[in-house]
């Protein structure tokens, strides 16, 4: 099996293949159990993609205008080395001589769930035991989502920090159907060449076919699909010709597959600590946003298991400057805002891992609409999100009320942690709401409408606590006074 050339992808009419998506204007839809692999599927897909078309940016314009022949399809196909894209070298290197090889089950590769008794990590899904087995179609989006999403700190000393960094935030462009959204995520060469500035020499082929050797991957020698495709492990799958059904895709096969093995890589990507201090560069992975800083650029992450994506947005499309740090949107939006010849909205799809140290505390998978006009309605956005994040911070200004009435400290934090965890979460929902109008709406109105909407939320959230606690009267004279702070300046 070739994953450029044979169906491997599960969708809900079946196995398909990269061709079939790219070449037809069938409306397929993945199918995948866990948005985990849904999300770390879209990324392959688009990075395999680039492999084939390797696309200047207005070549990529026509391909979205006009789709793809299957003609077109095989005579590019015909320019690519398609020998490690089969399933027993794609992403794969034997492991070193005399290497002490980590093997685990294939659970530890959904949404880096370690299969230990972390209370964090086991709650994402009900039962271990349901992922036991995969079959051999999907261990290359689970490799490929062990290289770049996972955070390697879930595998302990024998985890491996990849080119994208541990615990990345990845934001995509969602198009109206599978194959736009693999369009849209498509790396232009030329404009990745001018935004990257890799050297001349920079390496292109892929690290199975030429490994790493130096204890430092300098960015600039790292070409665009070495990088897509950046290995951080040595890895193997042991394919069992024992027939399954798949606990990723739900089709039955023939083969199963229940473990994987990895020897973690020796040397350091500029997402490491090692790697920044040594000068590696940072790497401009496609679908990752970042944040600069005085000691180096690290990838956006979720900050804590209460932390809701649109907290974030702006830098998200935008960018973001404080006095420490500057946020970077991913390439792949700067290349939807300043390359692509697409009218409709902007569909920004913002997924990864919440990790707590070692362990996957929670998942994001959010949607948003956006107008494709963005330099002309920035402001806007800014305005709906600056709403949001202020009426935060006057909610837990409120809450710091309790604090000063005796009480443990834990008992009183709990509750504010309890009703801001529900603000950040019900505000996703107004928030995604009230852009769908940023087009249609003059700014003033709809800033004064998120503040309404967002305001409302929270003083309901707020009155919710006031009542539960209202033969309390410590606590409930507390809370009054933070009501107080709550109308103020209204």
């Amino acid at each position: 099996m070739n994953l450029l050339k044979d169906p491997f992808i599960s969708t809900t009419v079946g196995k398909v293949s990269l061709k079939d998506i790219l070449t037809s204007n069938q409306d397929y839809q993945l199918q995948y159990f866990f948005d985990e692999t849904q999300l770390a599927m879209l990324q392959m897909l688009s990075s395999l993609s680039t492999v084939l078309l390797r696309p200047a940016a207005s070549e990529l314009n026509v391909y979205l205008a006009n789709g793809l022949s299957p003609e077109q399809y095989d005579v590019l196909l015909e320019k690519v080395d398609s020998q490690w894209f089969e399933d027993d070298r794609f992403m794969r290197l034997s492991f070193p001589s005399k290497a002490k090889v980590a093997d685990g089950p294939i659970t530890k590769l959904v949404s880096g769930i370690e299969c230990g008794g972390s209370a964090n990590a086991l709650g994402l899904f009900s039962e271990s035991n349901e992922v036991s087995v995969c079959c051999p179609d999907c261990t290359h989006v689970l490799n490929y989502n062990l290289h770049m999403n996972i955070k390697g700190e879930c595998f302990g000393p024998t985890g491996a920090t990849g080119i994208r960094g541990g615990g990345s935030i990845s934001t995509l462009v969602a198009g109206k159907n599978l194959k736009s959204t693999i369009l849209l995520n498509t790396v232009s060469v030329d404009y990745f060449k001018e935004q990257a500035q890799l050297d001349d020499d920079a390496e292109n082929r892929v690290m199975w076919d030429l490994p790493p050797t130096s204890d430092i991957y300098s960015a600039p020698k790292i070409g665009l699909e070495r990088g897509l495709f950046a290995l951080a492990y040595h890895v193997d799958f042991k394919v069992d010709d024992t027939q399954c059904t798949c606990a990723i895709c739900g089709n039955t096969a023939d083969q199963s597959v229940t473990t994987f093995q990895r020897v973690k890589f020796n040397g350091a990507y500029g997402s490491t600590k090692k790697g920044r201090d040594n000068g590696a560069g940072w790497w401009l992975h496609p679908y990752t946003p970042r944040n600069i800083k005085d000691d180096g650029v690290y990838a956006m992450c979720a900050r804590d298991q209460h932390w809701q994506s649109w907290q974030e947005l702006t830098a998200f499309v935008i960018g973001k400057e404080t006095d420490k740090t500057t946020t970077k949107p991913a390439f792949i939006v700067n290349q939807f805002q300043n390359k692509l010849e697409v009218d409709d909205s902007l569909n920004l799809l913002v997924g990864g891992n919440i990790a707590d140290q070692g362990s996957i505390a929670g998942r994001v998978y959010d949607l948003y609409s956006m107008p494709s006009s963005l330099s002309k309605n920035n402001s806007r956005i800014s305005l709906v999100i600056n709403a949001g994040l202020v009426q935060k911070e006057k909610l837990s200004l409120a809450f710091n009320k309790i604090f000063g009435v005796g009480y443990d400290k834990n008992f009183v934090g709990g509750i504010k942690n309890q009703a801001m965890q529900k603000f950040t979460s019900n505000a996703q929902q107004i928030i995604q709401q009230i852009l769908l109008d940023v087009d249609r709406k003059e700014a003033a109105v709809l800033r004064k409408e998120a503040i309404e909407a967002l305001n409302k939320e929270a003083k309901s959230i707020f009155k919710s606590v006031q009542r539960k606690y209202q033969h309390d009267l410590p606590l409930f004279k507390a809370l009054v006074k933070g009501e107080f702070v709550l109308h103020k300046n209204e």
